[in-house]
């Protein structure tokens, strides 16, 4: 009974039990792990990308030629795909495609079903590495079967992909129209034909930088011509954009990835469209107006309201096509804001402001598309006003990024590179 004078009472068997208990790390369920191990290997940066590329390519030299020379812009884009991973784990009917895309788009890199083995031997390497203790049986065995799970849709998509669609297309630039000094209007003519949707991004690679590839919105519905249009800013020190716009001439052959994106007209709406575009996100809207007036009837003819913006008034670079558009379909209303130019007479202020005056008509479907900051903010905007019953499109993911000489990211972003 006694405590030998010192300390508390001598514990009793069933206190050492809880002691122990409690010592002991809680079991995590196979998503917890995941959560869990990732966030840690996320905190090394860097240094665990630099482990993971560094192994796959020592044990693997032969998939180094199908990454860029520059590799110091791929922690963004590696990291950007585990975290949509990581956060979808709750959710397959969001996992799922976002995989299933994701081994469509890795065709255009030569990614085969037997280099996936090497890759995922390396991530579970480098996170065994920087995840310290919490690396347990239980967390190695929940990313085994994660990637295995990744793997299979990828590789699915790829093989029924294969079937009937080559893994990039070759396509000859027929227009080259500089719209301002930093943006380029560009026609495509694809040697084969390229099916896609209006609203959907292609990812093009120039022959100007080899294994390096920049997504962009096709401005224009499919056409009887087969022809794509792409509205291409320069971004400063972006590798692709810049060589499109300022070293790109008719004649010159670019390499097209597969269509992405579900930015698509609604299926089923028949309602109005209210379409709201900052800079050269005007590319996508523009392809589901013309979408939409070409499949309209004279019995049903489809309201539609495209609202442009821009900093200043020289950046407005599309309108005498929009003007011609609106004349053609007088259900089209168009309208411009410009945030930056004191000394335009037209509507000023910001995209999310201006809508907040000029909210769509009820049930509209709202599309939405340019900086993320913005199509955020415009999100918020219309969500915030009670109104519930608009339909919202927007793309699912970040608008893709780009591969800069710095490697800083451009304010759109989506892998670009191979993992």
């Amino acid at each position: 009974m006694g405590n030998n004078g010192v300390g508390s009472p001598n514990p009793s068997s069933r206190e050492l039990d809880n002691v122990v208990r409690e010592a002991e790390p809680p079991v995590l369920s196979s998503t917890e792990a995941i959560t869990h191990t990732f966030s840690l290997v996320n905190q090394a940066g860097d240094r665990a990308v630099a482990y993971f590329y560094g192994r796959l390519f020592a044990e693997n030299p032969e998939l180094r030629p199908m990454f860029p020379a520059a590799m110091d812009a791929q922690r963004d884009r590696l990291f950007h795909a585990l975290t949509r991973i990581v956060h979808s784990l709750g959710s397959p009917e969001t996992m799922e495609p976002y995989l299933s895309q994701l081994g469509l788009d890795h065709r255009k890199y030569g990614v085969l079903t037997e280099h996936y083995p090497a890759v995922g031997g390396a991530l579970l390497a480098t996170l065994g590495r920087f995840s310290g203790d919490a690396w347990t049986p239980g967390a190695e065995a929940a990313w085994a079967g994660a990637y295995e799970r990744a793997t299979q849709l990828m590789t699915a998509a790829a093989d029924k992909s294969a079937e009937h669609s080559p893994p990039w297309w070759s396509a000859e630039v027929v227009g080259h129209e500089l719209r301002s000094p930093t943006l380029a209007v560009l026609t495509l003519r694809p040697e084969q034909p390229f099916p896609y949707l209006a609203g959907q991004y292609v990812s093009i690679q120039s022959a100007h930088w080899h294994r390096v590839w920049r997504p962009f919105s096709v401005a224009n519905a499919p056409r009887a011509d087969g022809l794509l249009t792409f509205h291409i800013r320069a971004v400063s020190g972006g590798w692709v954009s810049s060589a499109l716009v300022h070293h790109t001439r008719v004649g010159d052959r670019v390499n097209l990835g597969p269509p992405q994106g579900s930015m698509t007209l609604a299926a089923g709406s028949g309602g109005g469209m209210f379409c709201v575009a900052g800079g050269s996100g005007l590319a996508p809207l523009k392809a589901l107006i013309e979408q939409a007036i070409a499949d309209s009837r004279p019995e049903r003819r489809r309201r539609i309201r495209l609202i442009v913006g821009a900093r200043r008034e020289s950046e407005l670079y599309d309108l005498p096509d929009l003007w011609r558009l609106e004349s053609y379909y007088p259900w089209l209303r168009i309208s411009t804001a410009v945030s930056a130019d004191p000394d335009y007479s037209g509507v000023k202020g910001m995209l999310p402001d201006v809508i907040a005056r000029q909210l769509p008509q009820k049930d509209d479907d709202v599309y939405i598309s340019g900086p993320s900051p913005m199509v955020t903010k415009c999100i918020q905007v219309l969500r915030t006003t009670g109104r519930s019953n608009w339909r919202i499109h927007a793309d699912p993911v970040d608008p893709p990024s780009e591969l800069r000489v710095s490697g800083i990211k451009d304010s759109i972003g989506h892998e670009c590179a191979s993992l």
